[in-house]
């Protein structure tokens, strides 16, 4: 024993020895006490001795020191009791114990000694100790070491599947690995809208990659984001940590950046993963972050965090819907014959958000399979009538009931919303908010937040930008104008909660006006011209565009498709949704968008008529004709030209009446009723003339040539078009001037005159291609396919129809392509015994009878001529054909 009564392995000159051994690797002063105290314990002291000897104290500087921090003069602490304390639970005397350091004693001797107070404890102790103190010790270990959150039902980790993701997991697996590679970046934030999994997702990475980090795993939640409760102080948060990396309580100072500084310096040589989950903002996070090349710190945000330099943002978007099922079959216990289809209209309203899902399968869980049927058909009910105009808001009731189906024992959806929406700290952004709610599209600029809003496109930006940083909108591709957001169905669910509680109902109907007037102005740049100023001549010649202002509007009115949709379905009936929809009808139809261009000039024709406005709705049916006609639904056209036909000579417009006449002859020609084609031809040369307008007399002429082609009288035909060309030719119609040298061209080669005929259709095809005309490209190739096939030359006819059949595939062009379709079962036929014709045949029958055109009977014929060959000759038809003849009617 020394002279002080230690044992001379940790008396006064073994930890002399000690401690010049740890300042020789380079620990300070108020650093080396825990390893100091680790290795007199190791050497045998027990801990409460080990911590005192480490601090250099004596029992009787320990005593005094207790008195004057507890100011207790009537029960002093004395040398022999703190010695009794350091003995305990060893015996004394006579079998008698020694007294029991209460947490209150271990409390404050942790303070004397500069650490906390479960480190004073040990095994021996925790076998004598009340439960209580013993529960006390677990939750004080808790607080200064890393345990995984609590997944978000409340059930640990691990006990909540984790489901789908693959593709982000994919992302955060290479990150990490180039990370620990030294390739990477330290710091990544995982983004995403309030219960879109980026806590969950940062727990997989945790328990996945936990081991790759052997000094710890440090989790910190900084409650950005949690109702009830203000997000934590970045000085309490940097507190925790430093007492979680083991640096004493005593030594943690009070000041915010020097216990930033204090926490860097403790992580510089440290590898370890370190969570901050649900951070408020930049501002927060940024003193948290250790300045280590060996750390990973993963930050997870309902807010951009762009003030983050240098850090790699995640942007977590909803999980695909085959995640999506799975995640909803799994956690609400679906059986296998589950309802697809109402599981999937589910789906659709939680927009692929896991805690929109995990909340609704937890209701399915305990009520069973047909809680999924009911809430698909509140769902349905509400999207029918969100799509509805003003004139049936959605009540507020199935509002809320919708809402509400996303909820769990107290936890809601619309309680993660609210949350961030009472956090916005201006009138402005709140109401901005609300306006997503209100908004016919599903992603969102400046440029149309601007007059939604009713403010400068300028102050929108800074609007929008402040919703996408809180979290509120999702980034999407960047246009031409500026950065482009997409709403989540979710968001705009509480928007449109908020934005009826908050707002008058007059305010919705004035916002989405404005929004229609500013793209009806766009609209009328785009310089679509009236129906009966281009007749049959389409596409149009170019209007000058000096500016590029017109292409600008093009441009726009494609990019911004789905929201002049949506603003035209939410609209009444007031003349600028009329006048939008029949722009945007016309325009979608030159682009090959005909479903929507047909709704859109229905939607057009009603507002006409229910403005008594026969004018526009004579050139609205016009539209629709041409809209038909170019979709090849000759029926429907016919009657719409009809229609405006009546409409015009009942308002004595010569001009319309000639224009309608035009489509109606097209149609009628197209579907074989040729004689009353002709006459409508007639009729409209007669008209064209009387107008002294070329253009019609033009198309007239053309139409006309088509008929005596068609009746066999090539003379008459060949006169007609050359008359139509040298029209064209003067007014400087290339569309008409193109499919006149394609008749020249086809007469001259029923003449045999197969040099001339190549020359016209040569031509034809260039004109087409200047003029992006794919008709008249397929057209000219299919008519060099026959010059080709009558000179003999089967391969070079053969080429030229599969490149016509390209492009009217191309061009969605049923009519063109069965006319290549039945040019190719012509070669076929000629080049020898084959089933090939059959299928051929087969093809091009169905379209044409699909399209009610007359010549389908021909081909009819010409398919049972094939099939017969092949019985003739044995030549067998593979199963597809079979079945093909089966369905057109044909004994197979």
């Amino acid at each position: 024993m020394s002279q002080n009564g230690e044992s001379e392995i940790y008396g006064a000159d073994a930890r002399k020895e000690l401690r010049r051994i740890l300042l020789g690797i380079g620990l300070r002063e108020n650093e080396m006490l825990e390893p100091l105290a680790a290795e007199l314990r190791h050497r045998g002291c027990r801990p409460r001795k080990a911590w005192r000897l480490a601090n250099e104290f004596t029992q009787q500087q320990v005593a005094d020191r207790f008195n004057q921090r507890t100011g207790k003069p009537s029960a002093p602490m004395k040398a022999a009791r703190i010695s009794e304390y350091e003995s305990w639970p060893g015996p004394r005397g006579a079998g008698r114990a020694h007294p029991r350091p209460t947490l209150e004693v271990l409390k404050t001797l942790a303070a004397l000694y500069r650490t906390s107070w479960d480190r004073l404890v040990d095994t021996a102790d925790l076998a004598q100790m009340p439960s209580a103190d013993v529960a006390a010790f677990r939750a004080e270990v808790a607080l200064r070491t890393t345990a995984l959150p609590a997944a978000d039902s409340g059930f640990p980790s691990g006990l909540v599947p984790f489901v789908g993701r693959a593709e982000q997991q994919r992302l955060l697996r290479d990150r990490v690995d180039a990370h620990l590679s030294r390739r990477g970046p330290t710091v990544h934030v995982l983004n995403g809208l309030a219960g879109m999994g980026k806590t969950a997702l940062a727990r997989w990475l945790v328990e996945a990659f936990r081991d790759r980090f052997p000094d710890q795993v440090i989790w910190e939640n900084l409650h950005g984001h949690t109702d009830g409760r203000p997000p934590r102080t970045t000085a309490g948060v940097l507190e925790q940590m430093l007492l979680k990396i083991g640096v004493p309580p005593e030594t943690i100072e009070t000041d915010t950046e020097r216990r930033s500084a204090r926490w860097r310096r403790e992580m510089r040589d440290r590898r370890v993963l370190l969570v901050l989950d649900n951070a408020l903002d930049s501002k927060q996070v940024r003193p948290l972050l250790p300045e280590s090349r060996d750390c990973f710190v993963l930050i997870t945000s309902r807010h951009n965090l762009t003030g983050l330099t240098g850090a790699m943002p995640l942007q977590l978007e909803p999980m695909v819907p085959a995640e999506a099922e799975q995640l909803l079959v799994e956690l609400g216990h679906l059986p296998p014959d589950y309802d697809v289809a109402a599981a999937r209209e589910v789906l659709r309203a939680a927009g692929g958000l896991p805690l929109a899902i995990r909340l609704i399968a937890g209701q399915i869980a305990y009520q069973g399979a047909d809680l999924l049927g009911a809430a698909a058909a509140d769902f349905t009910e509400l999207a029918d009538r969100l799509r509805e105009g003003p004139s049936r808001e959605p009540e507020d009731s199935l509002l809320e009931r919708a809402l509400d189906r996303f909820s769990a024992e107290g936890e809601t959806l619309r309680a993660a919303f609210e949350l961030s929406y009472q956090r916005l700290p201006d009138p402005a952004l709140r109401r901005s908010v609300r306006l997503l709610g209100w908004f016919p599209g599903t992603e969102i600029t400046a440029e149309t937040l601007a007059p939604m809003a009713g403010v400068p496109k300028a102050q929108a930006y800074g609007l929008i930008r402040q919703v996408f940083e809180v979290g509120l909108l999702d980034p999407a591709e960047s246009g031409p104008s500026g950065q482009r957001y997409r709403i989540h169905d979710v968001t705009k669910l509480f928007a449109r909660v908020k934005a009826d509680t908050e707002d008058l109902p007059s305010e919705h109907t004035a916002a989405v006006g404005r929004l229609v007037r500013h793209c009806l102005g766009v609209a009328r740049q785009a310089g679509a011209q009236r129906p009966y100023e281009v007749a049959g001549s389409f596409p149009a010649a170019p209007i000058p565009d000096p500016t590029g202002a017109a292409e600008r509007a093009r441009e726009w009115l494609q990019r911004e498709r789905e929201l002049l949709l949506g603003c035209v379905r939410v609209t009444g009936s007031e003349p600028d949704t009329g006048e939008l929809a029949r722009l945007l009808g016309t325009y979608l139809s030159e682009l090959g968008h005909w479903s929507d261009a047909r709704w859109l000039l229905l939607r057009a024709l009603d507002i006409a008529r229910s403005a008594d406005d026969p004018s526009t709705a004579c050139d609205i049916l016009f539209e629709l004709g041409t809209v038909h006609r170019r979709a090849c639904g000759y029926d429907v056209s016919a009657a719409c030209f009809a229609e405006a036909h009546s409409i015009a000579t009942l308002l004595g417009d010569i001009r319309r009446r000639a224009a309608s006449l035009w489509g109606f002859a097209e149609v009628t020609r197209h579907i074989g009723d040729y004689e009353r084609a002709r006459v409508a031809y007639f009729e409209v040369l007669e008209l064209a003339r009387e107008l002294a307008n070329q253009k019609f007399e033009g198309d007239a002429l053309r139409g006309l040539g088509h008929m005596e082609r068609v009746s066999g009288d090539h003379d008459s035909a060949r006169a007609y078009y050359a008359d139509a060309l040298v029209i064209a030719r003067a007014i400087g119609d290339h569309y008409s001037q193109g499919w006149s040298l394609w008749g020249l061209g086809s007469m001259f080669r029923v003449s045999s005159r197969f040099l001339t005929a190549r020359e016209y259709l040569n031509d034809a095809y260039r004109i087409g291609i200047e003029t992006a005309d794919h008709l008249l490209q397929a057209d000219a190739l299919r008519g060099l396919g026959h010059v080709e096939r009558d000179a003999g030359d089967l391969d070079a006819a053969q080429e030229f129809y599969a490149a016509s059949l390209e492009i009217t595939r191309r061009a969605l062009d049923p009519h063109g392509e069965a006319d290549a379709l039945r040019a190719l079962a012509g070669i076929a036929l000629r080049s020898g015994p084959h089933w090939r014709p059959c299928d051929l045949l087969c093809k091009a029958l169905h379209l044409y009878e699909g399209m009610g055109i007359k010549l389908a009977d021909q081909v009819r014929v010409e398919l049972a001529q094939a099939v017969a060959r092949c019985r003739r000759e044995s030549i067998p038809l593979p199963d597809r054909v079979r079945e093909d003849l089966r369905r057109l009617g044909f004994d197979a």
